[in-house]
């Protein structure tokens, strides 16, 4: 069957979105959509009720960086099949299909077309605790990094006027890094949703409180997946780069990089304290591994243990619910 035949018999509706409006593509011959509606809520509302009388209809739409989050949170709570989709794998689409041009309403039709092809799942319903939690954490970092961009202020010579700004503004940086890592980790620990899997996560040396926090806040499939799944999510499995006889460097790609950095820190101590992972921290510098790969491998190591006792305390859960 042709592509163009599947687009005209699929249920799928993509959504461009922007600040302003979103952009509508359905090919389906009994659903009637405006190019666009407003992305606030009776932009929403009004797009709910147009797909009212198609139950098995799907939306699917990139993630936008905040602006889809509304649309999402109103799609999940009427039910409705909703995908959000990493912007890459649609461009990476519409580069195989020899589409260059870019518009709002391009988009639109590539992503339902995206959808009919490759059926994605839907995206899991958000937490409104660990919402939270991603909120703060992103937050956290933006104030981290605001903090080392003010640090390499000091390495400049700067009058004695601009000199006290610059001081004045890195005590309240780090004043505000520290509040925001202890309001992280008291929700967490006063959730009763969370703090079991806290306790769990912390029983490995170099996890603590907050990364624990920043790991189900980053990865809330943690204990759900395959190992290898948990470390593609992750961005830490090594990807195949080989072409007949030629057996190429294997490499990481892709991934959510706060994973990573919920990670990063954790297997840097676990590798000097977790018994475990510094035997084989060691083993792969004496194989030769550069320090740097060998890191990225017990990042891997660690999370697959993590999602491993995850799963056994998910386990544990259900059986006593």
């Amino acid at each position: 069957m042709k592509g163009s035949q599947i687009q005209k018999l699929s249920s799928w509706v993509g959504i461009d979105i922007c600040k302003a409006q979103l952009d509508l593509f359905s090919n389906h011959p009994d659903l009637k959509l405006p190019a666009s509606v407003p992305n606030n809520p009776t932009g929403h509302q009004k797009l709910l009720g147009l797909i009212d009388k198609l139950p098995e209809v799907k939306i699917i739409f990139e993630a936008t960086g905040g602006y889809e989050k509304p649309l999402l949170l109103t799609l999940q709570k009427e039910q409705i099949y909703a995908t959000r989709i990493n912007p890459s794998q649609v461009r990476s689409f519409a580069k195989a299909k020899g589409l260059l041009a870019k518009t709002d309403k391009i988009d639109a039709q590539l992503l339902a077309h995206y959808g009919s092809i490759f059926t994605p799942d839907t995206t899991l319903p958000i937490d409104p605790e660990l919402d939270e939690l991603q909120d703060l954490i992103k937050y956290r970092r933006h104030i981290r990094n605001q903090l080392h961009r003010e640090k390499m202020q000091l390495e400049h010579e700067h009058s004695k006027v601009v000199t006290t700004f610059i001081r004045r503004r890195l005590t309240s940086l780090q004043n505000q890094l520290e509040s925001l890592t202890k309001t992280i980790t008291e929700k967490a620990r006063n959730s009763e949703a969370l703090r079991p899997a806290l306790e769990t996560l912390t029983t490995v040396k170099g996890v603590a409180d907050f990364t624990a926090t920043s790991l189900l806040a980053a990865m809330p499939e943690l204990g759900t997946l395959t190992r290898k799944q948990a470390s593609a999510l992750a961005g830490v499995a090594p990807i195949n780069c080989d072409s007949g006889e030629m057996r190429g460097r294997r490499k990481t790609y892709g991934g959510r990089s706060e994973i990573r950095q919920a990670l990063y820190m954790a297997a840097v101590v676990s590798s000097r304290f977790e018994p475990i992972l510094r035997d084989f921290y060691q083993n792969l510098l004496k194989n030769g591994k550069a320090k740097k790969v060998a890191l990225t491998a017990v990042m891997r190591k660690l999370l697959i243990h993590l999602n491993s006792l995850m799963r056994k305390h998910l386990e544990e859960v259900s059986a006593a619910s």
